[in-house]
Protein backbone atom coordinates (compact mmCIF):
# COMPACT_ATOMS: atom_id res chain seq x y z
CA UNK A 1 0.00 0.00 0.00
CA UNK A 2 1.07 3.58 -0.45
CA UNK A 3 3.04 4.46 2.63
CA UNK A 4 3.05 7.99 3.92
CA UNK A 5 4.82 8.97 7.14
CA UNK A 6 2.01 8.61 9.70
CA UNK A 7 2.47 12.29 10.49
CA UNK A 8 5.14 14.92 10.74
CA UNK A 9 5.52 16.46 14.23
CA UNK A 10 3.42 19.59 14.40
CA UNK A 11 1.16 20.61 17.26
CA UNK A 12 -2.33 21.54 16.27
CA UNK A 13 -5.72 21.78 17.93
CA UNK A 14 -8.87 20.80 16.08
CA UNK A 15 -10.72 23.64 14.43
CA UNK A 16 -14.35 24.02 15.39
CA UNK A 17 -16.68 22.38 12.89
CA UNK A 18 -17.44 25.41 10.67
CA UNK A 19 -21.00 26.43 9.91
CA UNK A 20 -20.03 26.80 6.26
CA UNK A 21 -19.39 23.05 6.03
CA UNK A 22 -22.75 22.27 7.57
CA UNK A 23 -24.37 24.50 4.98
CA UNK A 24 -22.38 22.84 2.21
CA UNK A 25 -23.59 19.44 3.38
CA UNK A 26 -27.20 20.62 3.30
CA UNK A 27 -26.75 21.88 -0.25
CA UNK A 28 -24.85 18.84 -1.49
CA UNK A 29 -27.86 17.21 -3.10
CA UNK A 30 -28.40 20.19 -5.38
CA UNK A 31 -24.74 21.01 -6.06
CA UNK A 32 -23.99 22.12 -9.59
CA UNK A 33 -22.48 19.55 -11.90
CA UNK A 34 -18.79 19.84 -12.62
CA UNK A 35 -17.63 19.87 -16.21
CA UNK A 36 -14.57 17.74 -16.96
CA UNK A 37 -12.69 17.46 -20.24
CA UNK A 38 -10.34 14.46 -20.35
CA UNK A 39 -6.72 15.38 -21.12
CA UNK A 40 -4.99 14.01 -24.22
CA UNK A 41 -3.08 10.73 -24.09
CA UNK A 42 -0.73 9.78 -22.65
CA UNK A 43 -2.40 10.89 -19.45
CA UNK A 44 0.23 11.29 -16.74
CA UNK A 45 -0.46 10.82 -13.05
CA UNK A 46 1.83 11.25 -10.07
CA UNK A 47 2.15 10.19 -6.45
CA UNK A 48 4.29 12.78 -4.65
CA UNK A 49 3.45 12.25 -0.98
CA UNK A 50 7.00 11.75 0.26
CA UNK A 51 9.06 14.19 2.28
CA UNK A 52 10.47 16.75 1.98
CA UNK A 53 7.28 18.61 1.12
CA UNK A 54 9.00 21.18 -1.12
CA UNK A 55 5.77 22.14 -2.84
CA UNK A 56 6.79 25.80 -2.61
CA UNK A 57 9.80 25.24 -4.91
CA UNK A 58 8.96 26.80 -8.30
CA UNK A 59 10.91 24.09 -10.13
CA UNK A 60 8.99 21.37 -8.29
CA UNK A 61 5.71 23.15 -8.97
CA UNK A 62 6.54 23.27 -12.68
CA UNK A 63 7.36 19.56 -12.69
CA UNK A 64 4.16 18.70 -10.82
CA UNK A 65 2.10 20.85 -13.18
CA UNK A 66 3.16 18.72 -16.15
CA UNK A 67 1.01 15.94 -14.70
CA UNK A 68 -2.74 15.77 -15.23
CA UNK A 69 -3.48 14.10 -11.89
CA UNK A 70 -1.40 14.07 -8.71
CA UNK A 71 -1.55 13.03 -5.07
CA UNK A 72 0.31 15.24 -2.59
CA UNK A 73 1.11 14.84 1.08
CA UNK A 74 -0.27 17.19 3.70
CA UNK A 75 -0.70 17.63 7.45
CA UNK A 76 -2.48 20.37 9.42
CA UNK A 77 -0.44 23.55 9.41
CA UNK A 78 1.91 22.52 6.60
CA UNK A 79 3.38 25.71 5.13
CA UNK A 80 6.37 24.92 2.91
CA UNK A 81 8.84 27.80 2.94
CA UNK A 82 6.46 29.78 5.12
CA UNK A 83 3.82 29.86 2.39
CA UNK A 84 0.39 28.36 2.81
CA UNK A 85 -0.11 25.00 1.17
CA UNK A 86 -3.20 26.44 -0.54
CA UNK A 87 -0.99 28.99 -2.31
CA UNK A 88 1.20 26.17 -3.59
CA UNK A 89 -1.83 24.34 -4.99
CA UNK A 90 -2.93 27.56 -6.66
CA UNK A 91 0.55 28.00 -8.14
CA UNK A 92 0.43 24.52 -9.66
CA UNK A 93 -3.00 25.20 -11.10
CA UNK A 94 -1.84 28.53 -12.49
CA UNK A 95 0.70 26.59 -14.55
CA UNK A 96 -1.81 23.90 -15.51
CA UNK A 97 -5.42 24.94 -14.89
CA UNK A 98 -6.71 21.45 -15.70
CA UNK A 99 -4.41 19.62 -13.26
CA UNK A 100 -6.21 17.60 -10.59
CA UNK A 101 -4.67 17.79 -7.09
CA UNK A 102 -5.62 15.27 -4.41
CA UNK A 103 -4.51 15.10 -0.77
CA UNK A 104 -3.46 11.85 0.87
CA UNK A 105 -5.63 10.70 3.78
CA UNK A 106 -5.76 7.46 5.75
CA UNK A 107 -8.48 6.19 8.08
CA UNK A 108 -7.21 2.75 9.07
CA UNK A 109 -4.06 3.48 11.10
CA UNK A 110 -2.48 6.14 13.29
CA UNK A 111 0.09 6.65 15.99
CA UNK A 112 -1.36 6.31 19.45
CA UNK A 113 0.75 9.05 21.08
CA UNK A 114 -0.61 12.50 20.29
CA UNK A 115 2.34 14.45 21.72
CA UNK A 116 3.89 16.66 19.05
CA UNK A 117 1.78 15.09 16.31
CA UNK A 118 0.11 17.16 13.61
CA UNK A 119 -2.99 15.02 14.00
CA UNK A 120 -3.09 15.35 17.79
CA UNK A 121 -6.76 16.29 17.98
CA UNK A 122 -7.74 13.25 15.93
CA UNK A 123 -5.55 10.95 18.00
CA UNK A 124 -6.96 12.34 21.26
CA UNK A 125 -10.47 11.58 20.02
CA UNK A 126 -9.49 8.06 18.98
CA UNK A 127 -8.03 7.51 22.44
CA UNK A 128 -10.89 9.03 24.43
CA UNK A 129 -13.57 7.18 22.44
CA UNK A 130 -11.51 3.98 22.26
CA UNK A 131 -12.00 3.80 18.52
CA UNK A 132 -8.98 1.59 17.98
CA UNK A 133 -9.42 -2.00 16.89
CA UNK A 134 -9.16 -4.26 19.94
CA UNK A 135 -8.85 -7.98 20.54
CA UNK A 136 -10.69 -8.06 23.87
CA UNK A 137 -13.26 -6.31 26.03
CA UNK A 138 -10.74 -4.49 28.26
CA UNK A 139 -9.88 -2.00 25.49
CA UNK A 140 -6.28 -2.15 26.61
CA UNK A 141 -4.91 -4.06 23.66
CA UNK A 142 -5.19 -2.06 20.43
CA UNK A 143 -4.08 -3.98 17.36
CA UNK A 144 -0.82 -2.94 15.75
CA UNK A 145 -0.94 -1.79 12.17
CA UNK A 146 -0.56 -4.52 9.58
CA UNK A 147 2.29 -2.54 8.03
CA UNK A 148 4.59 -2.72 11.05
CA UNK A 149 5.36 1.01 11.06
CA UNK A 150 4.72 1.71 14.73
CA UNK A 151 1.10 2.68 14.17
CA UNK A 152 -2.10 1.08 15.42
CA UNK A 153 -5.22 -0.07 13.59
CA UNK A 154 -8.30 2.13 13.74
CA UNK A 155 -11.71 0.49 13.84
CA UNK A 156 -12.97 2.68 11.01
CA UNK A 157 -16.43 1.11 10.80
CA UNK A 158 -19.94 2.33 11.68
CA UNK A 159 -20.05 -0.20 14.53
CA UNK A 160 -18.01 1.91 16.95
CA UNK A 161 -19.45 3.90 19.88
CA UNK A 162 -20.93 7.31 19.08
CA UNK A 163 -19.58 10.49 20.64
CA UNK A 164 -21.62 13.34 22.14
CA UNK A 165 -22.37 14.68 18.65
CA UNK A 166 -23.67 11.32 17.49
CA UNK A 167 -20.64 10.50 15.36
CA UNK A 168 -19.07 7.05 15.19
CA UNK A 169 -15.42 6.71 14.25
CA UNK A 170 -15.72 6.94 10.48
CA UNK A 171 -18.14 9.89 10.68
CA UNK A 172 -15.76 11.78 12.96
CA UNK A 173 -12.70 10.91 10.86
CA UNK A 174 -14.43 12.10 7.68
CA UNK A 175 -15.46 15.41 9.22
CA UNK A 176 -12.00 15.85 10.76
CA UNK A 177 -10.24 15.47 7.42
CA UNK A 178 -12.69 17.79 5.69
CA UNK A 179 -12.24 20.42 8.41
CA UNK A 180 -8.47 20.14 8.69
CA UNK A 181 -7.45 19.32 5.11
CA UNK A 182 -10.10 20.65 2.75
CA UNK A 183 -11.30 23.79 4.54
CA UNK A 184 -7.84 25.46 4.52
CA UNK A 185 -7.13 24.18 0.99
CA UNK A 186 -10.31 24.68 -1.06
CA UNK A 187 -8.42 24.58 -4.37
CA UNK A 188 -7.76 20.84 -4.09
CA UNK A 189 -9.86 18.53 -6.24
CA UNK A 190 -10.53 15.91 -3.58
CA UNK A 191 -8.99 13.30 -1.28
CA UNK A 192 -7.06 10.13 -1.95
CA UNK A 193 -8.01 7.55 0.70
CA UNK A 194 -5.28 4.95 1.14
CA UNK A 195 -5.92 1.27 1.89
CA UNK A 196 -9.48 0.96 0.60
CA UNK A 197 -9.41 -2.77 1.25
CA UNK A 198 -12.23 -5.20 0.59
CA UNK A 199 -11.06 -7.46 3.45
CA UNK A 200 -9.24 -6.68 6.72
CA UNK A 201 -5.55 -7.35 7.13
CA UNK A 202 -5.73 -8.00 10.88
CA UNK A 203 -8.01 -9.82 13.33
CA UNK A 204 -10.07 -7.87 15.82
CA UNK A 205 -13.42 -7.09 17.41
CA UNK A 206 -14.80 -5.25 14.39
CA UNK A 207 -18.39 -5.09 15.68
CA UNK A 208 -17.50 -4.15 19.28
CA UNK A 209 -19.48 -7.12 20.56
CA UNK A 210 -16.61 -8.95 22.28
CA UNK A 211 -16.23 -11.29 19.31
CA UNK A 212 -12.70 -11.65 17.97
CA UNK A 213 -12.98 -12.11 14.21
CA UNK A 214 -10.09 -13.40 12.12
CA UNK A 215 -9.09 -11.29 9.15
CA UNK A 216 -10.49 -14.01 6.88
CA UNK A 217 -14.02 -13.84 8.34
CA UNK A 218 -16.61 -12.70 5.81
CA UNK A 219 -18.43 -10.76 8.53
CA UNK A 220 -15.22 -8.82 9.27
CA UNK A 221 -15.00 -7.92 5.59
CA UNK A 222 -18.60 -6.69 5.64
CA UNK A 223 -17.84 -4.42 8.61
CA UNK A 224 -14.74 -2.97 6.96
CA UNK A 225 -16.54 -2.39 3.68
CA UNK A 226 -19.35 -0.56 5.50
CA UNK A 227 -16.75 1.86 6.88
CA UNK A 228 -15.33 2.75 3.48
CA UNK A 229 -18.76 2.99 1.91
CA UNK A 230 -19.70 5.45 4.64
CA UNK A 231 -16.50 7.48 4.11
CA UNK A 232 -17.16 8.00 0.41
CA UNK A 233 -20.85 8.70 0.94
CA UNK A 234 -20.26 11.32 3.64
CA UNK A 235 -17.19 12.98 2.12
CA UNK A 236 -19.13 13.58 -1.09
CA UNK A 237 -21.82 15.37 0.92
CA UNK A 238 -19.25 17.53 2.69
CA UNK A 239 -17.18 18.28 -0.43
CA UNK A 240 -19.80 18.76 -3.16
CA UNK A 241 -18.43 19.00 -6.67
CA UNK A 242 -15.10 17.40 -5.73
CA UNK A 243 -13.79 14.00 -6.80
CA UNK A 244 -12.95 11.22 -4.36
CA UNK A 245 -10.37 8.55 -5.15
CA UNK A 246 -8.66 5.74 -3.25
CA UNK A 247 -6.06 3.01 -3.23
CA UNK A 248 -7.80 0.36 -5.31
CA UNK A 249 -4.80 -1.86 -5.97
CA UNK A 250 -6.30 -4.99 -4.42
CA UNK A 251 -9.84 -4.80 -5.77
CA UNK A 252 -9.42 -7.37 -8.54
CA UNK A 253 -6.41 -9.45 -7.53
CA UNK A 254 -8.36 -12.63 -6.81
CA UNK A 255 -11.28 -14.54 -8.16
CA UNK A 256 -13.92 -13.03 -5.89
CA UNK A 257 -16.12 -10.28 -7.29
CA UNK A 258 -15.99 -6.70 -6.08
CA UNK A 259 -18.51 -6.00 -3.29
CA UNK A 260 -21.67 -4.44 -4.65
CA UNK A 261 -21.22 -1.34 -2.49
CA UNK A 262 -17.81 -0.69 -4.04
CA UNK A 263 -19.12 -0.55 -7.61
CA UNK A 264 -19.01 3.12 -8.71
CA UNK A 265 -18.06 4.08 -5.15
CA UNK A 266 -14.99 6.06 -6.22
CA UNK A 267 -14.17 8.39 -9.10
CA UNK A 268 -10.69 6.97 -9.51
CA UNK A 269 -7.71 5.70 -7.59
CA UNK A 270 -4.27 4.15 -7.65
CA UNK A 271 -3.64 0.68 -9.02
CA UNK A 272 -0.37 0.55 -7.13
CA UNK A 273 2.66 -1.33 -8.47
CA UNK A 274 0.93 -2.93 -11.44
CA UNK A 275 4.47 -3.59 -12.69
CA UNK A 276 7.83 -3.69 -10.97
CA UNK A 277 7.36 -5.35 -7.58
CA UNK A 278 7.51 -8.98 -6.46
CA UNK A 279 3.84 -8.68 -5.49
CA UNK A 280 2.80 -7.14 -8.81
CA UNK A 281 0.26 -9.28 -10.65
CA UNK A 282 2.34 -8.93 -13.81
CA UNK A 283 5.32 -10.44 -11.98
CA UNK A 284 3.70 -13.62 -10.74
CA UNK A 285 0.69 -14.08 -13.04
CA UNK A 286 1.67 -12.41 -16.30
CA UNK A 287 0.59 -9.58 -18.56
CA UNK A 288 -2.92 -10.80 -19.36
CA UNK A 289 -3.78 -11.20 -15.66
CA UNK A 290 -2.54 -7.67 -15.04
CA UNK A 291 -4.62 -6.31 -17.89
CA UNK A 292 -7.72 -8.14 -16.65
CA UNK A 293 -7.19 -6.48 -13.28
CA UNK A 294 -6.68 -3.11 -14.98
CA UNK A 295 -9.76 -3.34 -17.20
CA UNK A 296 -12.00 -4.63 -14.40
CA UNK A 297 -10.84 -1.91 -12.02
CA UNK A 298 -11.37 0.86 -14.57
CA UNK A 299 -14.84 -0.51 -15.24
CA UNK A 300 -15.79 -0.18 -11.57
CA UNK A 301 -15.03 3.57 -11.43
CA UNK A 302 -17.36 6.51 -11.77
CA UNK A 303 -16.83 8.86 -14.68
CA UNK A 304 -14.40 10.42 -15.37
CA UNK A 305 -12.51 7.26 -14.32
CA UNK A 306 -9.44 8.85 -12.76
CA UNK A 307 -7.59 5.55 -12.42
CA UNK A 308 -3.80 5.71 -12.04
CA UNK A 309 -1.78 2.80 -13.46
CA UNK A 310 1.35 2.80 -11.29
CA UNK A 311 4.67 1.20 -12.22
CA UNK A 312 7.86 0.93 -10.18
CA UNK A 313 11.30 0.61 -11.71
CA UNK A 314 14.67 2.01 -12.72
CA UNK A 315 14.17 5.33 -14.58
CA UNK A 316 16.94 4.33 -17.01
CA UNK A 317 15.21 1.07 -18.00
CA UNK A 318 13.38 2.68 -20.91
CA UNK A 319 12.12 -0.57 -22.41
CA UNK A 320 10.31 -1.54 -19.21
CA UNK A 321 8.85 1.94 -18.98
CA UNK A 322 7.60 1.80 -22.58
CA UNK A 323 6.07 -1.60 -21.85
CA UNK A 324 4.21 -0.19 -18.84
CA UNK A 325 3.12 3.02 -20.56
CA UNK A 326 1.87 1.18 -23.65
CA UNK A 327 -0.01 -1.29 -21.45
CA UNK A 328 -1.64 1.63 -19.65
CA UNK A 329 -2.62 3.16 -23.01
CA UNK A 330 -4.68 0.10 -23.88
CA UNK A 331 -7.29 1.56 -21.53
CA UNK A 332 -8.05 5.08 -20.29
CA UNK A 333 -5.91 5.28 -17.14
CA UNK A 334 -3.30 7.82 -16.09
CA UNK A 335 0.25 6.46 -16.14
CA UNK A 336 2.48 6.90 -13.09
CA UNK A 337 6.12 5.85 -12.86
CA UNK A 338 7.76 5.57 -9.43
CA UNK A 339 11.54 5.36 -9.15
CA UNK A 340 12.83 2.51 -7.00
CA UNK A 341 15.38 4.86 -5.44
CA UNK A 342 13.26 7.97 -4.87
CA UNK A 343 9.92 6.37 -4.06
CA UNK A 344 6.94 8.69 -3.87
CA UNK A 345 9.05 11.84 -4.10
CA UNK A 346 9.75 13.93 -7.18
CA UNK A 347 8.56 13.71 -10.76
CA UNK A 348 10.12 11.26 -13.23
CA UNK A 349 9.66 12.39 -16.84
CA UNK A 350 10.23 10.49 -20.08
CA UNK A 351 10.40 11.54 -23.72
CA UNK A 352 7.25 9.53 -24.42
CA UNK A 353 5.25 11.77 -22.10
CA UNK A 354 5.78 14.61 -24.58
CA UNK A 355 4.34 12.59 -27.46
CA UNK A 356 0.81 14.01 -27.71
CA UNK A 357 -1.39 11.16 -28.92
CA UNK A 358 -4.57 13.23 -28.70
CA UNK A 359 -7.79 11.38 -27.93
CA UNK A 360 -8.55 7.70 -28.47
CA UNK A 361 -10.38 6.80 -31.68
CA UNK A 362 -10.80 3.14 -30.75
CA UNK A 363 -12.09 1.61 -27.51
CA UNK A 364 -9.83 -0.39 -25.20
CA UNK A 365 -8.87 -3.47 -27.24
CA UNK A 366 -9.98 -6.92 -26.13
CA UNK A 367 -7.66 -9.00 -28.29
CA UNK A 368 -4.22 -8.88 -29.86
CA UNK A 369 -3.89 -7.02 -33.13
CA UNK A 370 -1.00 -8.74 -34.93
CA UNK A 371 1.49 -11.47 -33.93
CA UNK A 372 0.33 -11.27 -30.32
CA UNK A 373 1.03 -7.52 -30.23
CA UNK A 374 -1.75 -5.24 -28.98
CA UNK A 375 -2.60 -1.89 -30.56
CA UNK A 376 -4.75 1.13 -29.80
CA UNK A 377 -5.34 4.07 -32.14
CA UNK A 378 -5.44 7.76 -31.24
CA UNK A 379 -6.02 10.92 -33.25
CA UNK A 380 -2.31 11.73 -33.35
CA UNK A 381 -0.72 8.29 -33.23
CA UNK A 382 -0.82 4.70 -32.01
CA UNK A 383 0.45 2.68 -29.05
CA UNK A 384 1.76 -0.88 -29.36
CA UNK A 385 2.58 -3.29 -26.56
CA UNK A 386 4.26 -6.69 -26.85
CA UNK A 387 3.25 -8.72 -23.78
CA UNK A 388 5.69 -10.58 -21.59
CA UNK A 389 6.20 -14.08 -22.95
CA UNK A 390 5.27 -13.25 -26.55
CA UNK A 391 8.88 -13.17 -27.72
CA UNK A 392 10.42 -10.61 -30.13
CA UNK A 393 7.97 -9.57 -32.83
CA UNK A 394 7.97 -7.47 -35.99
CA UNK A 395 4.65 -5.97 -37.09
CA UNK A 396 3.49 -4.19 -40.22
CA UNK A 397 1.76 -0.93 -39.36
CA UNK A 398 -0.53 -0.67 -42.38
CA UNK A 399 0.61 2.88 -42.97
CA UNK A 400 3.43 5.32 -42.36
CA UNK A 401 4.17 6.54 -38.84
CA UNK A 402 6.88 8.59 -37.16
CA UNK A 403 8.92 7.58 -34.14
CA UNK A 404 9.15 10.07 -31.31
CA UNK A 405 12.32 12.16 -31.39
CA UNK A 406 13.92 11.86 -27.98
CA UNK A 407 17.24 11.99 -26.15
CA UNK A 408 16.79 9.31 -23.49
CA UNK A 409 16.75 6.27 -25.80
CA UNK A 410 17.62 7.62 -29.28
CA UNK A 411 18.04 4.16 -30.79
CA UNK A 412 14.26 3.72 -30.35
CA UNK A 413 13.02 7.29 -30.29
CA UNK A 414 14.94 8.31 -33.40
CA UNK A 415 12.34 10.43 -35.17
CA UNK A 416 12.44 8.00 -38.14
CA UNK A 417 9.53 7.42 -40.48
CA UNK A 418 8.53 3.74 -40.39
CA UNK A 419 5.99 1.32 -41.86
CA UNK A 420 6.94 -1.54 -39.53
CA UNK A 421 8.53 -1.87 -36.11
CA UNK A 422 10.29 -4.61 -34.18
CA UNK A 423 9.53 -5.02 -30.49
CA UNK A 424 11.42 -7.05 -27.95
CA UNK A 425 9.59 -9.32 -25.56
CA UNK A 426 7.99 -7.19 -22.81
CA UNK A 427 8.26 -3.99 -24.84
CA UNK A 428 6.11 -1.17 -26.17
CA UNK A 429 6.26 1.95 -28.31
CA UNK A 430 4.40 5.14 -29.16
CA UNK A 431 4.29 6.19 -32.83
CA UNK A 432 2.92 9.45 -34.22
CA UNK A 433 0.84 10.01 -37.33
CA UNK A 434 2.08 12.14 -40.20
CA UNK A 435 -1.30 13.88 -40.17
CA UNK A 436 -3.81 13.79 -37.28
CA UNK A 437 -7.09 11.98 -37.70
CA UNK A 438 -10.40 13.73 -37.28
CA UNK A 439 -11.40 14.08 -33.63
CA UNK A 440 -13.65 11.24 -32.40
CA UNK A 441 -17.38 11.77 -32.71
CA UNK A 442 -18.06 10.56 -29.17
CA UNK A 443 -18.35 13.21 -26.44
CA UNK A 444 -14.99 14.13 -24.91
CA UNK A 445 -16.41 15.75 -21.79
CA UNK A 446 -18.73 14.62 -19.03
CA UNK A 447 -20.62 16.37 -16.29
CA UNK A 448 -19.95 15.18 -12.77
CA UNK A 449 -22.24 15.91 -9.85
CA UNK A 450 -21.42 15.70 -6.16
CA UNK A 451 -22.32 12.06 -5.78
Amino acid sequence: MIRNPIRNPFRHSLRKWPAALAAAAALAACAAARAFTPPPFPRIGGIQIGTPYDYNDPAYQAALARQSEMILGYYPGLSPGGRSFESDVQAIKALNPTALVFLYVNSDEQQIDAAGNADASLINQLNSMKWWLYTGSTFADPVLSFFGNGGYTINNTPYTPKDAQGDDSIDYITKWFVSNYYTPNPSIDGFFMDNVFTVPRVAGDWYRDNQLLPDTASSAAVALQAGYERWFSLVRQLMPGKYQIGNIATWYMGTSSLPAGYQKMVDGGVMEAMIGKSYSVETYAGWQAMMTQYYDTMGSLNAPQLGIFNQWGDPTDYQSMRYGLASCLMNDGYYSFTSNSAGYTGVVWFDEFNGNLGQAVSPPPTAAWQNGVWRRDFTNGIALVNPKGNGPQTVQLGGTFVKIKGSQDPSVNSGQTVTSVSLQDRDGIILLRQAPLEQPKAPTSVNIGSG
